[in-house]
């Protein structure tokens, strides 16, 4: 059973539909999209800014954020890709949630805001993702970091290590994957079953966006749909998934092609329940952190 606070967020969504109108599939969609270009990028708030060390730079004309403890040294340093279906930008509750890893955990996190469909597509998000990806390894200089991304950015993390242990690139130490979106086609039976209780998502919506997002490329390709590429010389995987999202099967079909992922899925839980602040997300947290530290030693 889930805890007081993770059922009443979950019923709370379910019946005010607040995300699921943004996740809807049709002609509001795309007015929906256009509404939120029309809005500032949000950004790590003053709390944040106030108690971390909070820098912002630029690549290729995209704002990149870096998270950092002010009263230590990192313990650990990770390359977040936010989700939002890949049309929408991070949302508060991406940076209050890499707001807490940082302050709480010591994690240094750099969070690009990547380009969004439909202005960009997949084929263009994993080149230019690549070439941040690139700067990024160089900066670090051998030092080792773990790669992460929640929902589309976890799709996005898993793309990106798969294009560069082709390409022969420095990768990651280890990918946390948080109920990550690797296969754009949503046409799992379970999906249908699920989406009555999914309070974020729907399947019309994935529908679209994935279309939107895959541009010429078939959903099939490794670069829309990671679940569909070579998972072999990965390095080590914590994957999450909750039952009351309908992208568990993603999940689950993660841990099917990658056995050696360690995965996670809670009964009942809601689409990227881990980065929420019930008793769950905190637990999940706390795993991250560990799962981090375990890595880089």
């Amino acid at each position: 059973m889930p805890s007081l606070i993770a059922g009443l967020t979950g019923f709370v969504l379910r019946t005010t539909g607040i995300y699921c109108k943004l996740f809807t599939g049709g002609p509001q969609f795309q007015v929906n999209i256009a509404k939120s270009r029309a809005q500032p990028l949000p950004e790590p708030n003053a709390k944040a800014r106030g108690s971390l060390d909070v820098t912002q730079t630029e690549f290729g004309g995209r704002p990149i954020w870096t998270l950092a403890p002010k009263d230590r040294e990192p313990s650990a340093h990770i390359l977040y890709w936010h989700g939002g279906g890949y049309v929408y930008p991070a949302a508060d509750v991406h940076w209050a949630f890499l707001a807490h890893m940082a302050k709480v955990h010591g994690w240094s996190v750099t969070a690009p805001l990547y380009p969004l469909a439909p202005e960009s597509n997949a084929e263009a998000v994993t080149a230019w993702a690549m070439e941040f990806y690139r700067q990024y390894t160089a900066d670090k200089n051998g030092t080792p970091f773990i790669m992460a991304g929640d929902s589309a950015g976890g799709g996005l993390t898993a793309a990106v290590a798969q294009l560069a242990r082709d390409a022969g690139d420095a990768n990651a130490v280890a990918l946390i994957l948080i109920c990550p979106w690797l296969n754009l086609d949503p046409a799992h039976p379970d999906q249908a079953k699920i989406e009555r209780r999914d309070g974020i998502l729907t399947i019309s919506g994935i529908t679209d966006a994935g279309r939107i997002y895959a541009g010429n490329l078939p959903l099939t390709d490794p670069r829309c749909s990671p679940i569909f590429g070579n998972w072999e010389g990965f390095p080590p995987v914590l994957a999450f998934g909750g039952g009351d999202d309908i992208l568990v099967t993603d999940a689950r079909a993660l841990k099917s092609r990658h056995p050696a992922a360690v995965y996670r899925e809670l009964s009942a839980m809601l689409h990227v329940w881990p980065i929420f602040t019930f008793r769950e997300s905190r637990d999940a947290q706390s795993e991250m952190a560990a799962f981090a530290a375990s890595a880089i030693t």
